[in-house]
């Protein structure tokens, strides 16, 4: 059995030694301003769903603006109302995780139904991560994976966790009660 162990970068690493690669992201505050932009009718059809002026929530918003800020509730209320987590995605890769969304469990409290979802989920996430490795050893289109493939593999790759979150949550769910002590 292998162990992994994951340290925070912040703890990781001095100022002066080199971070370890990873994706470039939205800054958290660029979140904050593109999800409230973006939103169909802006401003204007926003701020009244999250109940504030539009001012207010344009002044919020403003990456530059040092008097106003969101409260962690209305991050939570802005990001729910737009349907939009980037906020959530900027603030998990500044702290070095991602976000997977879950999904319903089909399993019905069924452990075997969960295990056997699980397996076929890691199935598809190999599949997805052995096409292209199996294109490019066979010498046909790109010698690096497509940013369509990179997608399908994130795809699966997140249905997999899911799933195995599936499988903890049915086995914690059927688990033997704790004896109660005397």
């Amino acid at each position: 059995m292998r162990t992994t162990i994951s340290i925070p970068p912040g703890l990781a690493y001095g100022a002066d030694e080199a971070m370890p690669d990873m994706p470039e992201s939205m800054s958290v505050d660029d979140a904050i301003y593109h999800t409230v932009h973006d939103y169909p009718g802006g401003v204007a059809a926003l701020a009244p769903r999250m109940g504030v002026p539009s001012s207010t929530l344009t002044h919020k918003a403003n990456p530059n603006n040092t008097t106003h800020h969101m409260r962690p509730s209305e991050l939570v209320k802005l990001q729910h109302i737009s349907g939009n987590a980037a906020i959530l995605h900027a603030m998990a890769a500044a702290l070095g995780y991602t976000i997977v969304r879950a999904t319903p469990s089909q399993a019905q409290g069924s452990m075997l139904a969960a295990t056997t979802h699980a397996q076929a989920e890691f199935a598809d996430f190999v599949r997805a991560a052995a096409d292209p490795v199996m294109r490019i050893e066979a010498g046909q289109g790109s010698t690096t994976p497509t940013p369509n493939e990179v997608r399908r593999a994130q795809y699966h790759a997140h249905e997999a966790h899911a799933a195995i979150d599936q499988v903890v949550a049915a086995m914690r769910a059927n688990q033997r009660p704790v004896p109660k002590g005397d």
